[in-house]
């Protein structure tokens, strides 16, 4: 006898071994199926505000262009005599469309890609998630001359440099081809992971002040004349309920068959 669920097919009477295995592999499946809210490859201005601190247009500013290491068209921003230049995308009308909640929640990813180019001493450069109200749960960045040539963490605990992935680079010689990808994970209980080009930083105690991240801000504060930095494809993918219903009725199934067989 066999069941299907989600195009994955096991033998309701198979080995214990196999039957887990196949329940495995049908979970992984079924998280492959999980609905992308946003998914942004290239700048649209639909859901981005821009703002900036100066309205002299040769001091900050946003773009978009082509940069080596990211595909399609980026967004660009500069900034110089002591102002910033942001973008800021809200998803929690996506987020609320699909789950019926407008904050990121449990096992819940916000991923971007940013390309650096060089920073001025004291300029830095980097991404926050915030709350509806544009307050910041959490950031990372890069703080250009700073003795620790890494990457920061800011959360509920402090600034504090990241340790295990190697975001480490000479400052003076960045021309953008120095590029991460950001991945953030909502934990349970206010706490969080996060990788870099998918390797997991080691701090300890990771959390947010707060679990109601629902926007991503993009930023630039007076890296320096003609130093651009670049950020594109933005995702954010919410853990479908309907993947716990699946691992539950799989599950069951699987006890159930393992049952019947020492039964038999």
């Amino acid at each position: 006898m066999s069941a299907t669920r989600h195009g994955c097919s096991f033998l309701v009477g198979a080995r214990r071994s196999g039957l887990l295995a196949g329940v495995f592999a049908c979970v992984l499946a079924a998280r492959a199926e999980a609905v992308t809210v946003v998914s942004l490859s290239g700048p649209s201005t639909t859901g981005w505000t821009f703002a900036n601190t100066s309205g002299n247009s040769g001091q900050n500013g946003a773009f978009t262009s082509a940069v080596a290491g990211l595909s399609g068209t980026s967004w660009g921003l500069y900034a110089n005599s002591g102002q910033t230049a942001s973008q800021t995308y809200s998803f929690a009308s996506a987020l609320s469309a699909v789950t019926g909640i407008n904050v990121l929640g449990v096992d819940e990813t916000v991923q971007i890609d940013v390309a650096l180019g060089s920073i001025n001493a004291g300029g830095t450069v980097g991404i926050a998630l915030q709350n509806s109200s544009g307050v910041n749960r959490f950031e990372t960045y890069y703080i250009g001359g700073n003795a620790s040539d890494t990457f920061k963490i800011n959360d509920a605990g402090g600034q504090e440099n990241i340790s295990g992935p190697n975001t480490s680079f000479f400052n003076s010689s960045w021309t953008n081809s120095n590029n991460q990808r950001i991945l953030f994970t909502q934990l349970a209980g206010n706490a969080y992971s996060l990788s870099f080009d998918g390797t997991p930083i080691s701090n300890s105690a990771l959390s947010v002040a707060a679990s109601d991240i629902s926007q991503i801000r993009f930023f630039n504060f007076n890296a320096g004349n003609g130093n651009d930095q670049f950020a594109n494809n933005l995702v954010v993918v919410p853990e479908p309920p309907a993947v716990i219903a699946i691992v539950g009725g799989l599950a069951g199934v699987a006890a159930y068959g393992f049952r019947r067989r020492r039964h038999a």
